[in-house]
């Protein structure tokens, strides 16, 4: 079970009081904790690994909004409050408690942002266990010298990328270029509520230095967006000669190509390799007509349940089936979201 923290303030008496009257309130939702542990509602299981990763993410991200904004507003808007100054430069985070324990990191998009950087750190574990990290960080290298020029500059966009995260082919990348626009607006306007109230400060500084940047944030530079790139490219090249494959492609291209061939996102897929026998992804495969062996190939190099897929439970799924069932699954979320509660509320089940 996760411990928690207790900390005491200098003067104990103090510190237990305010203490107890925290801890008050927040046991009044023991039953809502309690019902998350038992009553879960997706078939996704959560190892104690993913939910410290997921901790760990929202932290660095957090830490990097408050930085950036400190140092904004202390070197274009001339703050020179001591608190801002430290926060801009102290390489730690100072405001996730404060967001925390307001709910403020419990947005679904927020949340379901992490998940996926979370999944996405899982399958790069699983592919280390059947690959070197030095072979996993070289998959790119060989297109930066192909004859073609575009996709020789799209792999060097993308190494770029990656490396920016510090992240190469492998770790949460937890890194401000890499979030979603409506990810780092979301974030940012909590964050900057959250430092207003730690350094007391009533004025503009903090809130211009969080609108500038946010308008400096060019989602263009993200690795998804490169990914997606490189992945028009290569398979223009290849002409469904090369299949995709998170070994030979790396986790990146490997989703893009992917996505780019079912019209599923990126986050999509990998949700499905977080889903009991990976079985959407198996559906993806077949729909969009990937070989029997390649696909049995993929599935292993994924897979961390110790499950098998046959040639012969793949090659019987109907690919037509599976077509149809794909392209339902790339309708607008919200749409889908709303079917799914207009089905359970007419047939009595719980949405």
């Amino acid at each position: 079970m996760a411990t928690r923290d207790f900390s005491m303030e200098r003067n104990p008496g103090v510190g237990l009081v305010q203490q107890a009257s925290a801890i008050g309130i927040s046991s009044g939702y023991i039953a809502d904790d309690l019902a998350s542990a038992l009553f879960p509602k997706s078939e996704v299981i959560l190892t104690d690994r993913m939910l410290s990763n997921g901790r760990q993410y929202l932290r660095t991200i957090v830490q990097e909004i408050e930085t950036e904004i400190c140092m904004i507003a202390a070197e274009d808007f001339g703050m020179q409050q001591d608190i801002v100054i430290e926060i801009g430069n102290s390489g730690r985070v100072h405001s996730y408690g404060l967001l925390q324990n307001a709910g403020l990191l419990e947005s679904k998009t927020l949340l379901d942002n992490v998940f996926t950087c979370v999944q996405r750190a899982e399958l790069n574990t699983r592919l280390l266990q059947r690959v070197s990290q030095a072979d996993l960080e070289a998959v790119l290298t060989r297109y930066l010298d192909d004859e073609d020029a575009s996709v020789a500059d799209a792999a060097m966009a993308l190494l770029v990328a990656q490396s920016r995260a510090s992240a190469g082919s492998g770790s949460l990348q937890a890194h401000i270029a890499n979030l979603p626009a409506d990810i780092l607006f979301a974030l940012t306007w909590p964050v900057t509520a959250a430092l207003q109230k730690m350094s007391g400060d009533e004025g503009q500084e903090l809130t211009k230095a969080a609108e500038k940047l946010l308008s400096q944030h060019d989602e263009g530079i993200a690795t998804p967006i490169r990914a997606a790139r490189l992945a028009q490219l290569v398979d223009e090249v290849a002409e469904g000669k090369q299949e995709p494959h998170p070994i030979h492609d790396g986790l990146d291209l490997f989703f893009a190509r992917i996505a780019r061939r079912s019209g599923l996102s990126v986050d999509q897929l990998i949700l499905f390799t977080a889903e009991p026998n990976m079985v959407r992804l198996v559906l993806t495969m077949r729909a969009i007509e990937i070989p029997a062996d390649h696909a049995l190939s993929i599935f292993g190099a994924l897979d961390a349940g110790g499950q098998v897929l046959t040639r012969a439970s793949y090659e019987e799924i109907e690919t037509e089936k599976a077509k149809q069932l794909v392209a339902s699954w790339s309708t607008n979320a919200l749409y889908q979201n709303a079917q799914h509660q207009l089905n359970a509320h007419l047939s009595g089940l719980p949405a």
